[in-house]
């Protein structure tokens, strides 16, 4: 392959059928696909003929409602949540809960496919993308891989979710080898990142998850700078990886440790993907402050049980309308259609999906912000389902994300127990004056009436502030050490864990 960006480049055709036609359609696929599966039985999947049917006939359902068809696929048994064999299973990766498996199909894959690769050719024909190298966020493998007791894998890799042809592509383009996604140990995957991202000039695509993954490479980039200047002026094997002297990669890392910016490193960076809503949009400015002439689009929102939405050319978050059927819930358990949202209003979103997640309460929260043509544009703002109760304030993921909107870098809301309130934590690198962001904090948290009226009983505590070092850092290697990803992670900015001080002390 001459040009592996050329066989990214045209995507999938779109079909000039309105939203709830295209749903329709899918749908109805989905159903007969997966009829004769246990679940589709039960359920009477080949008798269903239109939306209506389906939301009479089958259940909203959470995890714990499917556990035991799961349980059975994991112990090898097939045709149960959908026809055929489960190719493979994933773990949740979700910074505040963990342990759930979640099964893919071959038609699950399909679709899961058919989002990325209609993004990347839209990304590539925006910004004009078509040569030079990419760099796709490797995290360290965390754990071995493994299997179900029936033999399934767990953490099918690269080629189950990209499909072979695909994965020699991204290969090709990629700047740093696909291996180094299976180097366990955390400081050589870094430095070996760190090496080859230097060594690649012709940059043009940084797509990454959280920013908080790029930003601990930035910091590597000065911690690191005694070993990186020795493996790019004498070479080394790091890890097996045999890696030359790049005298001229040398020179530019030279400058860039003089001044820090940059496009010393990578010239002809043009568009950073990341994760930009919620929690993830501090982090998100501080880290474009690194690259002030490279572009930001914000990623979709994409979990490991489905993909929601995907940038459409605007860089507006668009329902990936040709991957699942979507319903939405509102706060008085009232179910829309994905043409029937009010703009302004908030939901959580219900998803079914070929991988045998039907009606799935996802407990993501989204904001219906306008509509692209007659698909909507949602933002992400949070999980329904996370919430920190010490005396009845009942703060939520989305408000207190809303709260701490407009601070730029690190900033997480932390229960403190003995203390029966609340603490700031702010990196110490980013803030001198903590006073003026916790008086601040604290005038919005009272925005919430359950919080205002504990603070004024004095069930609660004033709101405090801590300042620390390295706090993202501290962050990732806790959850590294519970087995995440670091490339999955998202830094929240409520934290439900009960003992904030073991992570950050």
């Amino acid at each position: 392959m001459n040009n592996p960006w050329q066989h990214f480049s045209r995507g999938f055709n779109h079909s000039p059928l309105p939203v709830m036609a295209q749903q329709r359609d899918w749908l109805i696929k989905c159903l007969r696909l997966n009829q004769d599966c246990a679940y589709g039985k039960r359920y009477n999947f080949a008798d269903i003929r239109q939306v209506e049917d389906f939301q009479n006939a089958v259940p909203i359902v959470d995890y714990e409602t499917l556990r035991p068809w799961i349980d059975q696929m994991a112990e090898g048994q097939i045709d149960q949540l959908f026809s055929g064999d489960t190719l493979a299973f994933e773990t949740t990766g979700g910074s505040h809960s963990g342990g759930k498996l979640i099964p893919y199909s071959s038609a699950g894959l399909n679709d899961f496919r058919y989002a990325l690769l209609n993004w990347l050719a839209q990304l590539m024909s925006q910004f004009e993308l078509g040569q030079g190298t990419a760099y796709w966020a490797l995290s360290p493998a965390a754990a071995k891989s493994r299997t179900t007791a029936g033999g399934v894998v767990i953490g099918g890799g690269d080629a189950i979710y990209l499909g072979s042809d695909n994965l020699m592509a991204f290969a090709q383009m990629s700047a740093v080898p696909l291996s180094l996604g299976q180097v366990a140990d955390i400081d050589d995957w870094q430095l070996l990142t760190l090496y080859y991202l230097i060594c690649s000039p012709d940059l043009r695509l940084i797509s990454i998850w959280s920013p908080s993954f790029l930003l601990q490479l930035l910091e590597g980039l000065q911690v690191k700078k005694k070993a990186l200047l020795t493996l790019l002026t004498q070479g080394g094997d790091i890890a097996g990886q045999l890696l030359a002297a790049n005298s001229t990669a040398a020179l530019n890392y030279k400058r860039f440790l003089a001044c820090g910016k940059t496009e010393y490193l990578w010239p002809e960076l043009k568009v950073i993907s990341c994760w930009a809503d919620a929690s993830s949009k501090p982090l998100s400015v501080q880290l474009m402050h690194h690259f002030p002439s490279v572009y930001l689009q914000p990623k979709g929102l994409l979990s490991t049980e489905a993909v929601i939405t995907t940038p459409n050319q605007q860089n507006q978050q668009q329902l990936c309308i040709g991957s699942n059927f979507y319903e939405f819930m509102d706060g008085n358990g009232e179910i829309y259609l994905a043409d029937a949202l009010t703009i302004g209003n908030s939901y959580q979103v219900i998803v079914t999906t070929n991988s045998g997640l039907y009606r799935y309460n996802t407990a993501d929260m989204v904001q219906c912000t306008g509509y692209q043509n007659d698909i909507p544009i949602l933002g992400f703002i949070g999980r329904s389902g996370v919430i920190s109760d010490l005396v009845g304030e009942k703060l939520t993921e989305p408000f207190v994300n809303q709260c701490l909107s407009e601070i730029s870098g690190f900033a997480m809301l932390c229960p403190d127990y003995q203390a029966m309130g609340y603490v700031l934590l702010l990196d110490n690198t980013d803030c001198r004056e903590i006073k003026p962001l916790v008086t601040l904090i604290e005038r919005r948290l009272c925005n919430n009436p359950q919080y205002a009226y504990a603070r004024q009983l004095s069930q609660l505590s004033p709101l405090t502030g801590q300042l620390v070092e390295s706090p993202v850092s501290r962050y990732l290697s806790w959850q590294y050490a519970q087995g995440k990803r670091l490339g999955d992670v998202k830094v929240p900015g409520l934290l439900t864990y009960g003992d904030y001080q073991k992570i950050f002390k």
